[in-house]
């Protein structure tokens, strides 16, 4: 039951999409407002996401989350300083944070392999759960005693946060800032991030997130250059897909239950799908989230699509149909067109797509096109990163 939980927990939290950060101050949340404006939005250095914006100045960084996109209410503002000399310069306004973070807490295996990815993981103190991490030099500092669990269970443990004392905890919510975190916690003075990453419909709008955080960092130059290779691999894949001549339909996940939770038309992996020159069924659909549905409702939509993706831990035919023996009746399932984001997990059943799918959609994008459009695959110059067939 636990890895159910904890899976199901993973997949939740990846199959609705996006990225944004509401930041809690240390008290009432309305008290650290500070509207960005239209100039500075303009001038950010950040071109995919919506929900943040960076504005450099001479002694300072400040940085804006946007709770509404569509009309950019600046949910908070940080002012990240390095010098303390130019303290007294620094806006009133906002959450100060001095950069570089050097006690960082990442309560989700994203968060923490960012930092690894910056070349940061020496700031790195403490995460959520060690069941959830594939990177080997994250595993290796906390057998070492260097890196703390915090919330091996559901409930965060307060008194080890107290005790750690952390210059910044990142999390993930719902999106209500009175609601997604602990009063507790709030009241502790540690500042809380809670990302919601899941709002955001473009991959490479979440890889360029890695930015927010090597601004805490105080690595901004190593995440502009990691994002922009990232960027440049993702669109000339995108090219690359837009040769084949044809675009495979395709459907993802399992039912849990009753229920199967298929992403949203405008979610992380439609639009993954799509730049892969797949058709996602579902693609007409609005929702940037899951969309709840029955088996009937899928199988009258898919019975017949041409490929089956990401279908939970799954690892054989025979262990699909043996939680559903229905399965059977789609095409995709007929003609051995499974593909599961499962090729490496750590020893719990954890893939490392959940850990660093999002930093690299291009290495997702990759996977997809040469899923579905096997005649370009020599043109793809590594295999599949995440990805294996189920057979």
């Amino acid at each position: 039951m636990k890895f159910i939980f904890m899976q199901l927990k993973s997949i939740f939290y990846h199959s609705v999409t996006g990225c944004v950060l509401l930041l809690l101050s240390c008290g009432n949340p309305r008290t650290a407002k500070k509207e960005a404006t239209s100039l500075e939005q303009r001038t950010s250095p950040v071109k995919y996401a919506k929900r943040f914006a960076i504005v450099n100045r001479a002694n300072y960084t400040l940085v804006y989350l946007f709770g509404n996109k569509a009309n950019f209410d600046t949910t908070t503002t940080f002012v990240i300083y390095t010098d303390s000399s130019n303290v007294n310069d620094l806006p009133e306004n906002g959450i100060h944070i001095k950069s570089p973070c050097k006690k960082v807490a990442a309560l989700s295996s994203i968060y923490a392999t960012l930092f690894y990815e910056l070349g940061a993981i020496d700031q790195l103190a403490a995460i959520d759960n060690i069941d959830y991490i594939n990177n080997s030099a994250i595993l290796a500092k906390h057998a070492s005693g260097h890196l703390k669990e915090l919330s091996k269970g559901p409930e965060l443990n307060l008194e080890q946060t107290i005790a750690l004392n952390p210059d910044i905890l990142f999390t993930f919510g719902m999106g209500d800032p009175y609601k997604d975190v602990d009063e507790k916690l709030l009241r502790t003075k540690i500042p809380v991030a809670v990302s919601l990453d899941h709002l955001e419909e473009l991959p490479l709008a979440r890889a360029e997130w890695i930015k927010f955080y090597a601004a805490f960092a105080g690595r901004k130059a190593m995440g502009d250059s990691i994002f922009n290779v990232v960027e440049k691999n993702y669109q000339a894949l995108k090219l690359l897909a837009e040769r084949s001549a044809k675009k495979p339909s395709v459907f993802s996940e399992i039912k849990y239950g009753d229920v199967w939770y298929m992403p949203g038309g405008k979610s992380f992996m439609a639009r993954l799908i799509a730049d892969a020159k797949g058709k996602y069924l579902w693609d007409q659909n609005k929702n940037t989230g899951s969309l709840p549905l029955s088996f009937e409702q899928v199988y009258a939509a898919a019975k017949d699509a041409d490929f089956w993706i990401n279908l939970s831990v799954i690892k054989t035919k025979k262990e699909l149909l043996g939680s559903e023996p229905r399965y059977a009746e789609f095409q995709a399932y007929k003609t051995g067109q499974l593909f599961n984001n499962n090729k490496v997990t750590n020893a719990l059943g954890y893939s490392t797509y959940w850990e660093t799918g999002m930093i690299h959609p291009d290495r997702i994008l990759s996977d997809l096109i040469g899923i579905l459009h096997p005649s370009l695959k020599s043109q793809i110059k590594n295999d599949l990163y995440y990805y294996q067939q189920i057979k």
